[in-house]
């Protein structure tokens, strides 16, 4: 049975968040999860969602429908964006590591799956997907038989929404393939939930233009620009990262596709600092999320810039530089404008060869902008 809950602001768009600052103190206490009907400040019907009072995104819309089972409308569109996947974007063609589900992107809130292989990996951010998880496996197991169901839970949003900390994991170990290269990879360890499936586009990217060049992939998590390179003809290639595992990975991933690079444990920062202007003509910058929350945007504004200035003042007039941002809450917009900046600070004048964002499998919400949270660019310094 849906529970009430009414808003203390007029609502006119269509975004799916309201903050606890938004809403109508409930008459009862309304159990953290639950479904509810939400009304907004004139008693307008906004639609059903999720309610948990523990944290500031109290609210999040399922939909702006009446519905009478919300659990079954979940079920109804994790079909849905399966066959997407499936039928439309052909991907278990091309590739076995992609994504299932991408959140409110998919119109469901709070909740990524990956597929990685065998492994299906769950990246829980919200307390009511948590609450959720058992008939979501059970349809999971229904449309990939056999398949081994890993959950894991943002450590922020955890904190935030009240969660229950996720079951450890084993460190199984599976391989994937994509553009003729394969990846021994940790399903749900590491970064995001083990492996970068939004930067495939751009991994092939970085193939067509990596040809006689060499190559240095800073922050490499396992490698997946620094094999692209490689396999494209790169003059040399070198990948660096803080991870000392990671670096393991690397290793491993350029002898088992027989390709010629080198892996080393470093700091990005550091290791630019010290770069011999001109010693690479294409850098692959690609940081892990600096910023989860608008609170921490301007710190990982400084830190975007600062990366961005020494690869800048390394490159000499020719040299590629791809760049990137995972973090939602900085937008791209924003994260132009620090790249004016560190480009300024370098003394380099750039152009833009390309500028996009993730793969056709992570879909964004028009009323949704945070689902459009990976910015790339391909600059060159003229």
């Amino acid at each position: 049975m849906h529970r009430e809950l009414q808003l203390k602001i007029k609502v006119q768009g269509r975004h799916p968040w309201f903050y606890r600052k938004m809403i109508k103190r409930p008459g009862k206490p309304i159990p953290a999860g639950s479904a509810v009907r939400v009304s907004d400040r004139d008693g307008k019907f906004v639609g059903c969602g999720f309610y948990n009072g523990r944290t500031e995104k109290a609210l999040r819309i399922l939909d702006h429908r009446d519905v009478a089972d919300p659990d079954a409308l979940l079920l109804q569109r994790l079909n849905r964006a399966i066959d997407y996947r499936d039928k439309e974007l052909r991907l278990p063609r091309q590739t076995n590591a992609y994504r299932l589900l991408h959140g409110e992107g998919d119109l469901f809130p709070g909740l990524v799956l990956d597929r990685l292989g065998t492994s299906i990996v769950a990246q829980v951010r919200s307390l009511c997907m948590q609450q959720r998880m058992e008939p979501i496996g059970e349809q999971l197991l229904q449309r990939f038989p056999g398949s081994k169901l890993l959950l894991t839970v943002d450590e922020t949003a955890r904190k935030l929404e009240g969660m229950a900390k996720a079951p450890p994991l084993d460190g199984q170990r599976e391989l994937i393939r994509e553009h003729g290269i394969s990846y021994e990879i940790f399903p749900g360890m590491g970064h995001k939930t083990g492996f970068f499936a939004d930067q495939r586009d751009h991994r092939l990217l970085v193939a067509t233009v990596a040809k006689n060049r060499r190559v240095l992939d800073l922050c490499c998590n396992s490698g997946g620009f620094a094999m692209n390179a490689a396999k494209a003809g790169a003059k040399s290639v070198l990948a660096i990262d803080l991870d000392e595992r990671a670096i393991d990975q690397v290793r491993a991933n350029f002898k088992r596709n027989r390709l010629k690079g080198e892996a080393l444990h470093g700091d990005a920062f550091e290791y630019l600092r010290a770069c011999a202007s001109g010693k690479f003509d294409l850098f692959i910058l690609d940081p892990p999320r600096w910023a989860a929350h608008k609170s921490e945007v301007e710190q990982a504004g400084r830190r975007y810039r600062d990366l961005n200035e020494l690869a800048f003042s390394a490159a000499k007039p020719g040299s590629l530089i791809l760049t990137c941002s995972c973090s939602g809450p900085l937008s791209e917009d924003r994260f132009l404008s620090i790249l004016r900046q560190a480009a300024a600070r370098a003394g380099r004048d750039l152009r833009i060869r390309y500028l996009g964002g993730a793969a056709a499998d992570h879909p964004v919400a028009l009323e949704c902008p945070e689902t459009r949270y990976l910015k790339v660019l391909l600059l060159e310094v003229v």
